[in-house]
């Protein structure tokens, strides 16, 4: 019993029960709908007459409003209405608040298989009064048929039988409801031979009864259990429940009851039957109030007490016409208050108090059952069955609940033990790992590189997640207003990304749950050509937009198989995965399936592989490829991202599906992977499960958001700084560039040897740069940038996932300006930004003005190396004036372009005017030693005097000859 409970205490366990009754449920409603009468007329003529089940009376009958006619006249008037179902058509009152008075004639032309039979017909107990005719011969009556309210309602579900001598029965029922708020033949009748129709209503009468004891046994056995415990009233309100479902089920259905009680009055049947649901309602509340003290509000509670005792008064008080009227009504609020009641069970759920799960799933039932129950109360279904299940089902759930209770309040000492049992089991398990010291190092180290690459794989997605929500947050103080198109570009970043995380984590669950054996195979019929089909178009997107040609081809196989969908789709995802990423673009990746016998009888070997023209896999490094977190690239600059665990879930699922898998690589050509496991062919009693892909399992991301930059063909200003963005990821890189492009001047680059490059050729004012990236990383593009003489002024901030202090330590080292961690705010990072840019541009005011003071004896050397070596050209040719600006670029070893690019960044001039001013800081201190003003100027290099003293008033704000006074007078 304990291990019973245990199991059902497993949620999985739970929702197994809830599908399989769900499924029993479906079958039920859907055995008889095989025939459907068209035009007044069924075609029974392929019926057999031994036949194991009877035929249900569906679909569109003669029908004449207000008049009592025979078969001839409710042909003749060729109106039809759907049976079962109501005549709110013809009485032209509303959906809910109905008043269906009246009579009528149904009348049904059936066209039998065999003539001379004997048939029985099944009728269920409808709420009205009828006379049945059979080819104009009255069969049976229930309660007394009349055109006023004359006529006497009766509840009766009877089983006639009669013959009919040729292959054709008419059959004609009279119809009158002047005491019920809804009128019609709300359920199906049955017809079949007599001993099918006498089983079905045997079968349906032991069902009713069987519900009934039930209720009734559990019931007293609570009642039971609260007087062995009366401090918790929960068994005594559940006993109370149990018995009121028994009773409301007396009188909702084919039952014992009316059999055993012919003439039961009907007014005070309905109004049992009515007034049972309020009852049960109020109940339900003070059940879950004890189960849960606290949790349904004062408010709630007194709303719920008041709306169904008024409703409870209403069934009392009025006849059948008022109040089952207002029930409809009544009825979506009714739904609402177990809608609470689920909430309720939500909540408890959260807070995992005990056995909340079990109501929780109880509660979505009941809650489904009593959307069911109104719309069948007010005609607009007619799956009348699904509540009497539902109480059946939430009566052995809460069941199970209260005994678990009862359980838990005398074992409290046996949890206590078990506990002391696990922190012993914890010990010893301990004393194991100090064991095992040396593998652990092993092992240890293999976790270090995952986790350092996971990290990496997380962390861009974060980055992607976030940086895209924060934008659309509003600034402090002000409103929010975001245009449709960045909402939709934001939110499609987002999704991807978030998809791409999901991902991830499924395989560390996946690889958990085979490490500690839970993961079993659970075989389903299917199509695997199809299903495997589905998969590998669910890559087109990817491989046409890295212009793959992905092609399937596919062997001659069954039409159907046993196979474990799950399993299967996840090495067939992985092994697509990987073989795009690792193809080029222009290459090919080809997909074959194909099936063998075993020798073992019902079994095929199906076997499976994945070709690409990628870039292949050593032969030593093979045999290590299955290793989970493996990496064939682990350093920082490996050209593909990944965690190691894709292949390492491919072989031991295959394991576990007890296959083989093989790899055949040849490095620059290409890779097959093949996987061999053993399927079966499906047996006659299996249920065809028809398996397809699952969307979670591997998703069609949408295209990566790709921010929009400015327009090229617009205007550029030249004078704003020049920032160069290097990241591998696309979406990062575009993100970032997108977000600084309003201020800067903007260009990207895919790896660090690309970024490399631009730096050489644009000379940027800063470099943003990831660090693990493909080619070169970011840590060798940054020691590039700081140790080359025509790069060493450009700031460099570096963008990674790595968060440990040696990682900050290690970039700051080579020379790095900034550090900025994954995911980063947007606004950090323009602020960083602009901040360093800002101290440049403070740095190059400073220099500047230095230039422009004749008191400074020493020549500014800003980045001492570079301008020393421009100082020591400069001195060398002072007194050239042809000395030009392709010259100086030459001694230097630059272009006269990337020459100008630098000392504008550095000093904020070109380099005319740093040859100039140069010279004429030299002709100051020559003025200052004594040398007369037209020898000082050629002897720096100007041609003219004259042009020699307008060039030395510009910068110093005085003429030659006004300096030469001002330093004598100093003197």
């Amino acid at each position: 019993m304990q291990i019973f409970m245990t199991s059902l205490r497993n949620p999985r366990v739970l929702l197994l029960v809830f599908y399989l009754s769900s499924q029993t449920l479906v079958g039920v409603a859907q055995k008889n709908r095989v025939y459907t009468a068209q035009a007044g007329v069924m075609d029974l003529s392929s019926y057999s007459y031994g036949a194991s089940e009877p035929v249900s009376l569906v679909g569109d009958w003669f029908f004449k409003w207000h008049q009592f006619v025979d078969s001839a006249r409710v042909v003749t008037n060729q109106t039809l209405i759907p049976v079962p179902g109501n005549w709110h058509s013809y009485t032209g009152s509303s959906t809910l608040f109905s008043q269906d008075l009246g009579h009528c004639t149904y009348g049904l032309r059936i066209i039998l298989p065999d003539s001379g039979k004997v048939w029985s017909l099944r009728l269920p107990p409808i709420r009205t009064a009828y006379t049945l005719y059979v080819n104009g011969q009255v069969v049976t009556r229930t309660g007394q048929v009349a055109t006023d309210r004359s006529m006497k309602p009766e509840i009766s579900a009877k089983v006639v039988s009669f013959q009919v001598p040729g292959k054709e029965a008419f059959l004609l029922l009279h119809v009158s409801n002047y005491y019920y708020a809804y009128g019609g033949i709300w359920k199906s009748l049955e017809l079949g031979n007599p001993a099918v129709i006498s089983q079905s209503r045997e079968r349906s009468l032991l069902i009713s009864s069987f519900i009934v004891g039930a209720l009734l046994i559990i019931g007293l056995y609570h009642f039971v259990l609260y007087a062995l415990r009366r401090k918790d009233r929960a068994p005594l309100l559940f006993g109370i429940l149990c018995v009121l479902a028994a009773f409301r089920e007396n009188f909702n259905s084919e039952s014992l009851f009316f059999l055993v009680f012919p003439e039961a009055d009907w007014v005070l049947a309905n109004k049992a039957l009515y007034g049972a649901f309020p009852i049960g309602i109020i109940g339900i509340t003070l059940y879950l109030q004890c189960l849960f003290p606290g949790t349904i509000s004062a408010l709630a509670r007194k709303s719920i007490f008041a709306l169904n005792l008024g409703f409870l008064a209403l069934v009392l008080l009025t006849p059948p016409t008022v109040y089952a009227a207002w029930g409809t009504l009544i009825s979506p609020l009714a739904t609402v208050e177990c809608g609470y009641f689920f909430w309720i069970a939500f909540q408890a759920s959260r807070q995992k108090k005990e056995g909340s799960f079990i109501l929780f799933c109880d509660m979505i039932l009941l809650t489904a059952c009593a959307i069911n129950d109104t719309l069948y109360q007010a005609g607009l279904i007619h799956t009348y069955f699904l509540l009497s299940s539902a109480v059946v089902i939430f009566t052995l759930c809460q069941s199970l609940l209260l005994a678990i209770r009862f359980s838990t309040a005398f074992k409290r000492t046996e949890a206590l033990t078990v506990e002391l049992k696990t922190a012993n089991q914890l010990i010893e398990q301990m004393a194991l790992k100090r064991q095992e010291a040396d593998r652990r190092k092993e092992v240890e180290e293999v976790k270090n590189r995952f986790f350092s690459n996971i990290t990496h794989e997380f962390r861009t997605p974060l980055t992607l997640i976030i940086s895209p929500i924060e934008q659309l947050l509003p600034p402090p103080g002000k409103g929010f207003s975001v245009e449709n198109s960045v909402l939709q570009n934001t939110l499609t970043t987002i999704h991807r990304n978030a998809r791409q995380l999901l991902q991830l984590i499924n395989q560390l669950l996946d690889l958990s749950k085979l490490e500690s054996g839970s993961l079993t195979i659970q075989e389903s019929q299917g199509d695997v050509v199809h299903f495997l089909n589905d998969l590998v178009n669910s890559f087109r997107i990817t491989a046409e937009t890295k212009r793959i040609q992905l092609t399937y081809q596919p062997g001659s196989l069954p039409d159907q198989l046993l196979f474990d969908d799950d399993k299967w789709g996840k090495i067939s995802y992985n092994l697509l995965s990987n073989a795009l990423k690792y193809t080029p673009g222009g290459g090919s990746v080809e997909v074959k399936l194909h099936a063998e016998p075993m020798q073992a009888a019902g079994y095929l070997i199906l076997r499976l592989s994945v070709s690409d023209t990628g870039t292949g896999i050593a032969p030593d490094q093979i045999p290590h490829i299955f290793d989970r977190f493996y990496q064939i690239d682990d350093s920082r600059t490996r050209t593909f991202g990944g965690t190691g665990i894709g292949l390492a879930l491919v072989k031991e699922l295959t394991d576990l599906l007890n296959g083989t898998v093989r790899v055949e690589s040849e490095v620059g050509k290409g890779t097959t992977v093949t996987v061999e496991c053993p399927v079966r062919l499906p047996y006659a009693d299996h249920p065809i499960l028809n398996a397809t892909p699952s969307q979670t399992l591997w998703p069609e991301l949408p295209p990566p958001f790709v921010a929009p930059l400015p327009d090229k063909t617009a205007p550029v200003n030249e004078t704003l700084p020049l920032i160069l963005v290097v990241e591998d990821n696309p979406a990062l890189r575009h993100l970032i560039a997108a977000g600084l492009s309003n201020t800067y001047r903007v260009i990207t680059a895919a790896n660090g040897q690309e970024g490399w490059q631009f730096c050489l050729a644009e000379l940027p004012d800063l470099v943003l740069s990831d660090i693990m990236m493909p080619e070169m990383d970011g840590l060798q593009l940054c020691r590039l940038i700081k140790q080359t003489t025509q790069t060493s002024h450009i700031a460099v901030i570096l963008l990674t996932a790595k968060t440990a202090s040696e990682s900050k330590l290690e970039g700051l080292s080579v020379g790095a300006n900034d550090y900025l961690t994954k995911p980063f705010d947007q606004r950090e990072l323009q602020l960083r930004v602009a901040n360093l840019l800002h101290y440049q541009s403070t740095l190059r005011k400073f220099y500047n003005l230095q230039f422009s003071k004749p008191q400074t004896t020493a020549l500014p050397a800003y980045e001492n190396a570079f301008l020393s070596q421009l100082y020591q050209v400069l001195e060398k040719h002072i007194d050239d004036a042809k000395l030009s600006v392709d010259d100086l670029a030459l001694e230097v070893s630059m272009s006269s372009r990337t020459l100008n690019r630098k000392l504008t960044t550095m000093l904020g001039m070109t380099v005319s005017e740093f040859i100039r001013n140069y010279r004429l800081r030299k002709a100051a201190d020559l003025l200052k030693a004594g040398y007369p003003v037209s020898e000082t100027a050629y002897m720096v290099g100007f041609e003219s005097p004259s042009y020699f003293g307008q060039c030395f008033k510009d910068l110093f704000t005085l003429s030659p000859s006004e300096y030469i006074r001002s330093v004598l007078s100093e003197n």
